[in-house]
């Protein structure tokens, strides 16, 4: 269900802090984690001109941002991160890959075609707009800033013909990740949607919320670190930050080939 996952990271700290935990999720999930580290066009071209400075963080000494400096700063980064997860890799089920290219984050993002079971991974920061997040033709994972490893796969189940693939998704990971499974569907509904669930034998899964808001959908799950799937085309994503989000997978359409032995 989910073979592989690609992320898409730079140089900044921030990204290296997070590779752990991106890390973490694939080895728990059994996906194959494919690092791409990004050299950032712009960066580079900003550095070719001859205004452009560089302040120090630790001694706030101001010097030329030169070319090459910066290139060696990357391999320096790239080589950091492929150290990384080679010490990751020697203490978990961790698979993965490391690749680098030259470009521009959300364009490689949005040009990027997924293969049959990847999903791309975005870190977002608590006010950030799930909407932000490049939609390159498949599902994609959201992971918070602050994250946290799941204890809860939280999905939502609105429309019977629609979010099928939801509910196997979220099956799946929380078959994977040996973690309690909810799903939410709107209180109105839930005569309707019970005999699908019911026909999965999900039933006692079944969650029913009036008042069919994201925000009453997180408050359920406020004590644990939760893991929210729902579709991509929710209602419930518009205008939607990351705030009160600790994960989330928007489901894409589903492809044959992405269902594989889940399918009922």
């Amino acid at each position: 269900m989910i073979r592989h996952i690609v992320w898409y990271l730079d140089l900044s700290q921030a990204e290296l802090e997070m590779l752990e935990r991106v890390a973490e999720f694939a080895a728990r999930h059994g996906a194959r984690l494919r690092a791409v580290f990004i050299e950032d066009e712009s960066l580079l071209r900003s550095a070719e001109l001859p205004c452009t400075r560089e302040v120090s963080l630790t001694t706030g000494r101001v010097r030329s941002l030169e070319p090459e400096r910066l290139r060696l700063q990357l391999r320096r980064r790239h080589e950091h991160i492929r150290q990384r997860l080679e010490q990751l890799g020697r203490h978990s089920a961790l698979e993965w890959s490391l690749d680098m290219v030259s470009g521009r984050r959300d364009r490689l993002q949005a040009a990027s075609l997924p293969e049959p079971g990847e999903v791309q991974v975005a870190v977002l920061d608590p006010g950030d707009e799930l909407a932000e997040v490049p939609a390159s033709g498949g599902s994609r994972l959201v992971l918070s800033r602050r994250f946290r490893p799941a204890e809860l796969v939280l999905a939502v189940f609105e429309d019977a013909g629609r979010d099928l693939p939801v509910v196997l998704r979220a099956r799946w990971l929380a078959r994977q990740g040996r973690l309690p499974l909810w799903l939410a569907v709107p209180a109105e509904q839930a005569g309707r949607l019970e005999p699908v669930l019911a026909s999965l034998g999900l039933a006692d899964a079944m969650l029913p919320l009036g008042g069919w808001t994201l925000a009453a959908l997180l408050a359920v799950a406020t004590d644990r670190a939760s893991l929210l799937v729902l579709h991509q085309d929710s209602a419930l994503l518009a205008g939607a930050r990351m705030r009160g989000i600790n994960a989330a997978l928007l489901v894409a359409p589903e492809r044959e080939d992405d269902i594989g032995p889940e399918r009922p």
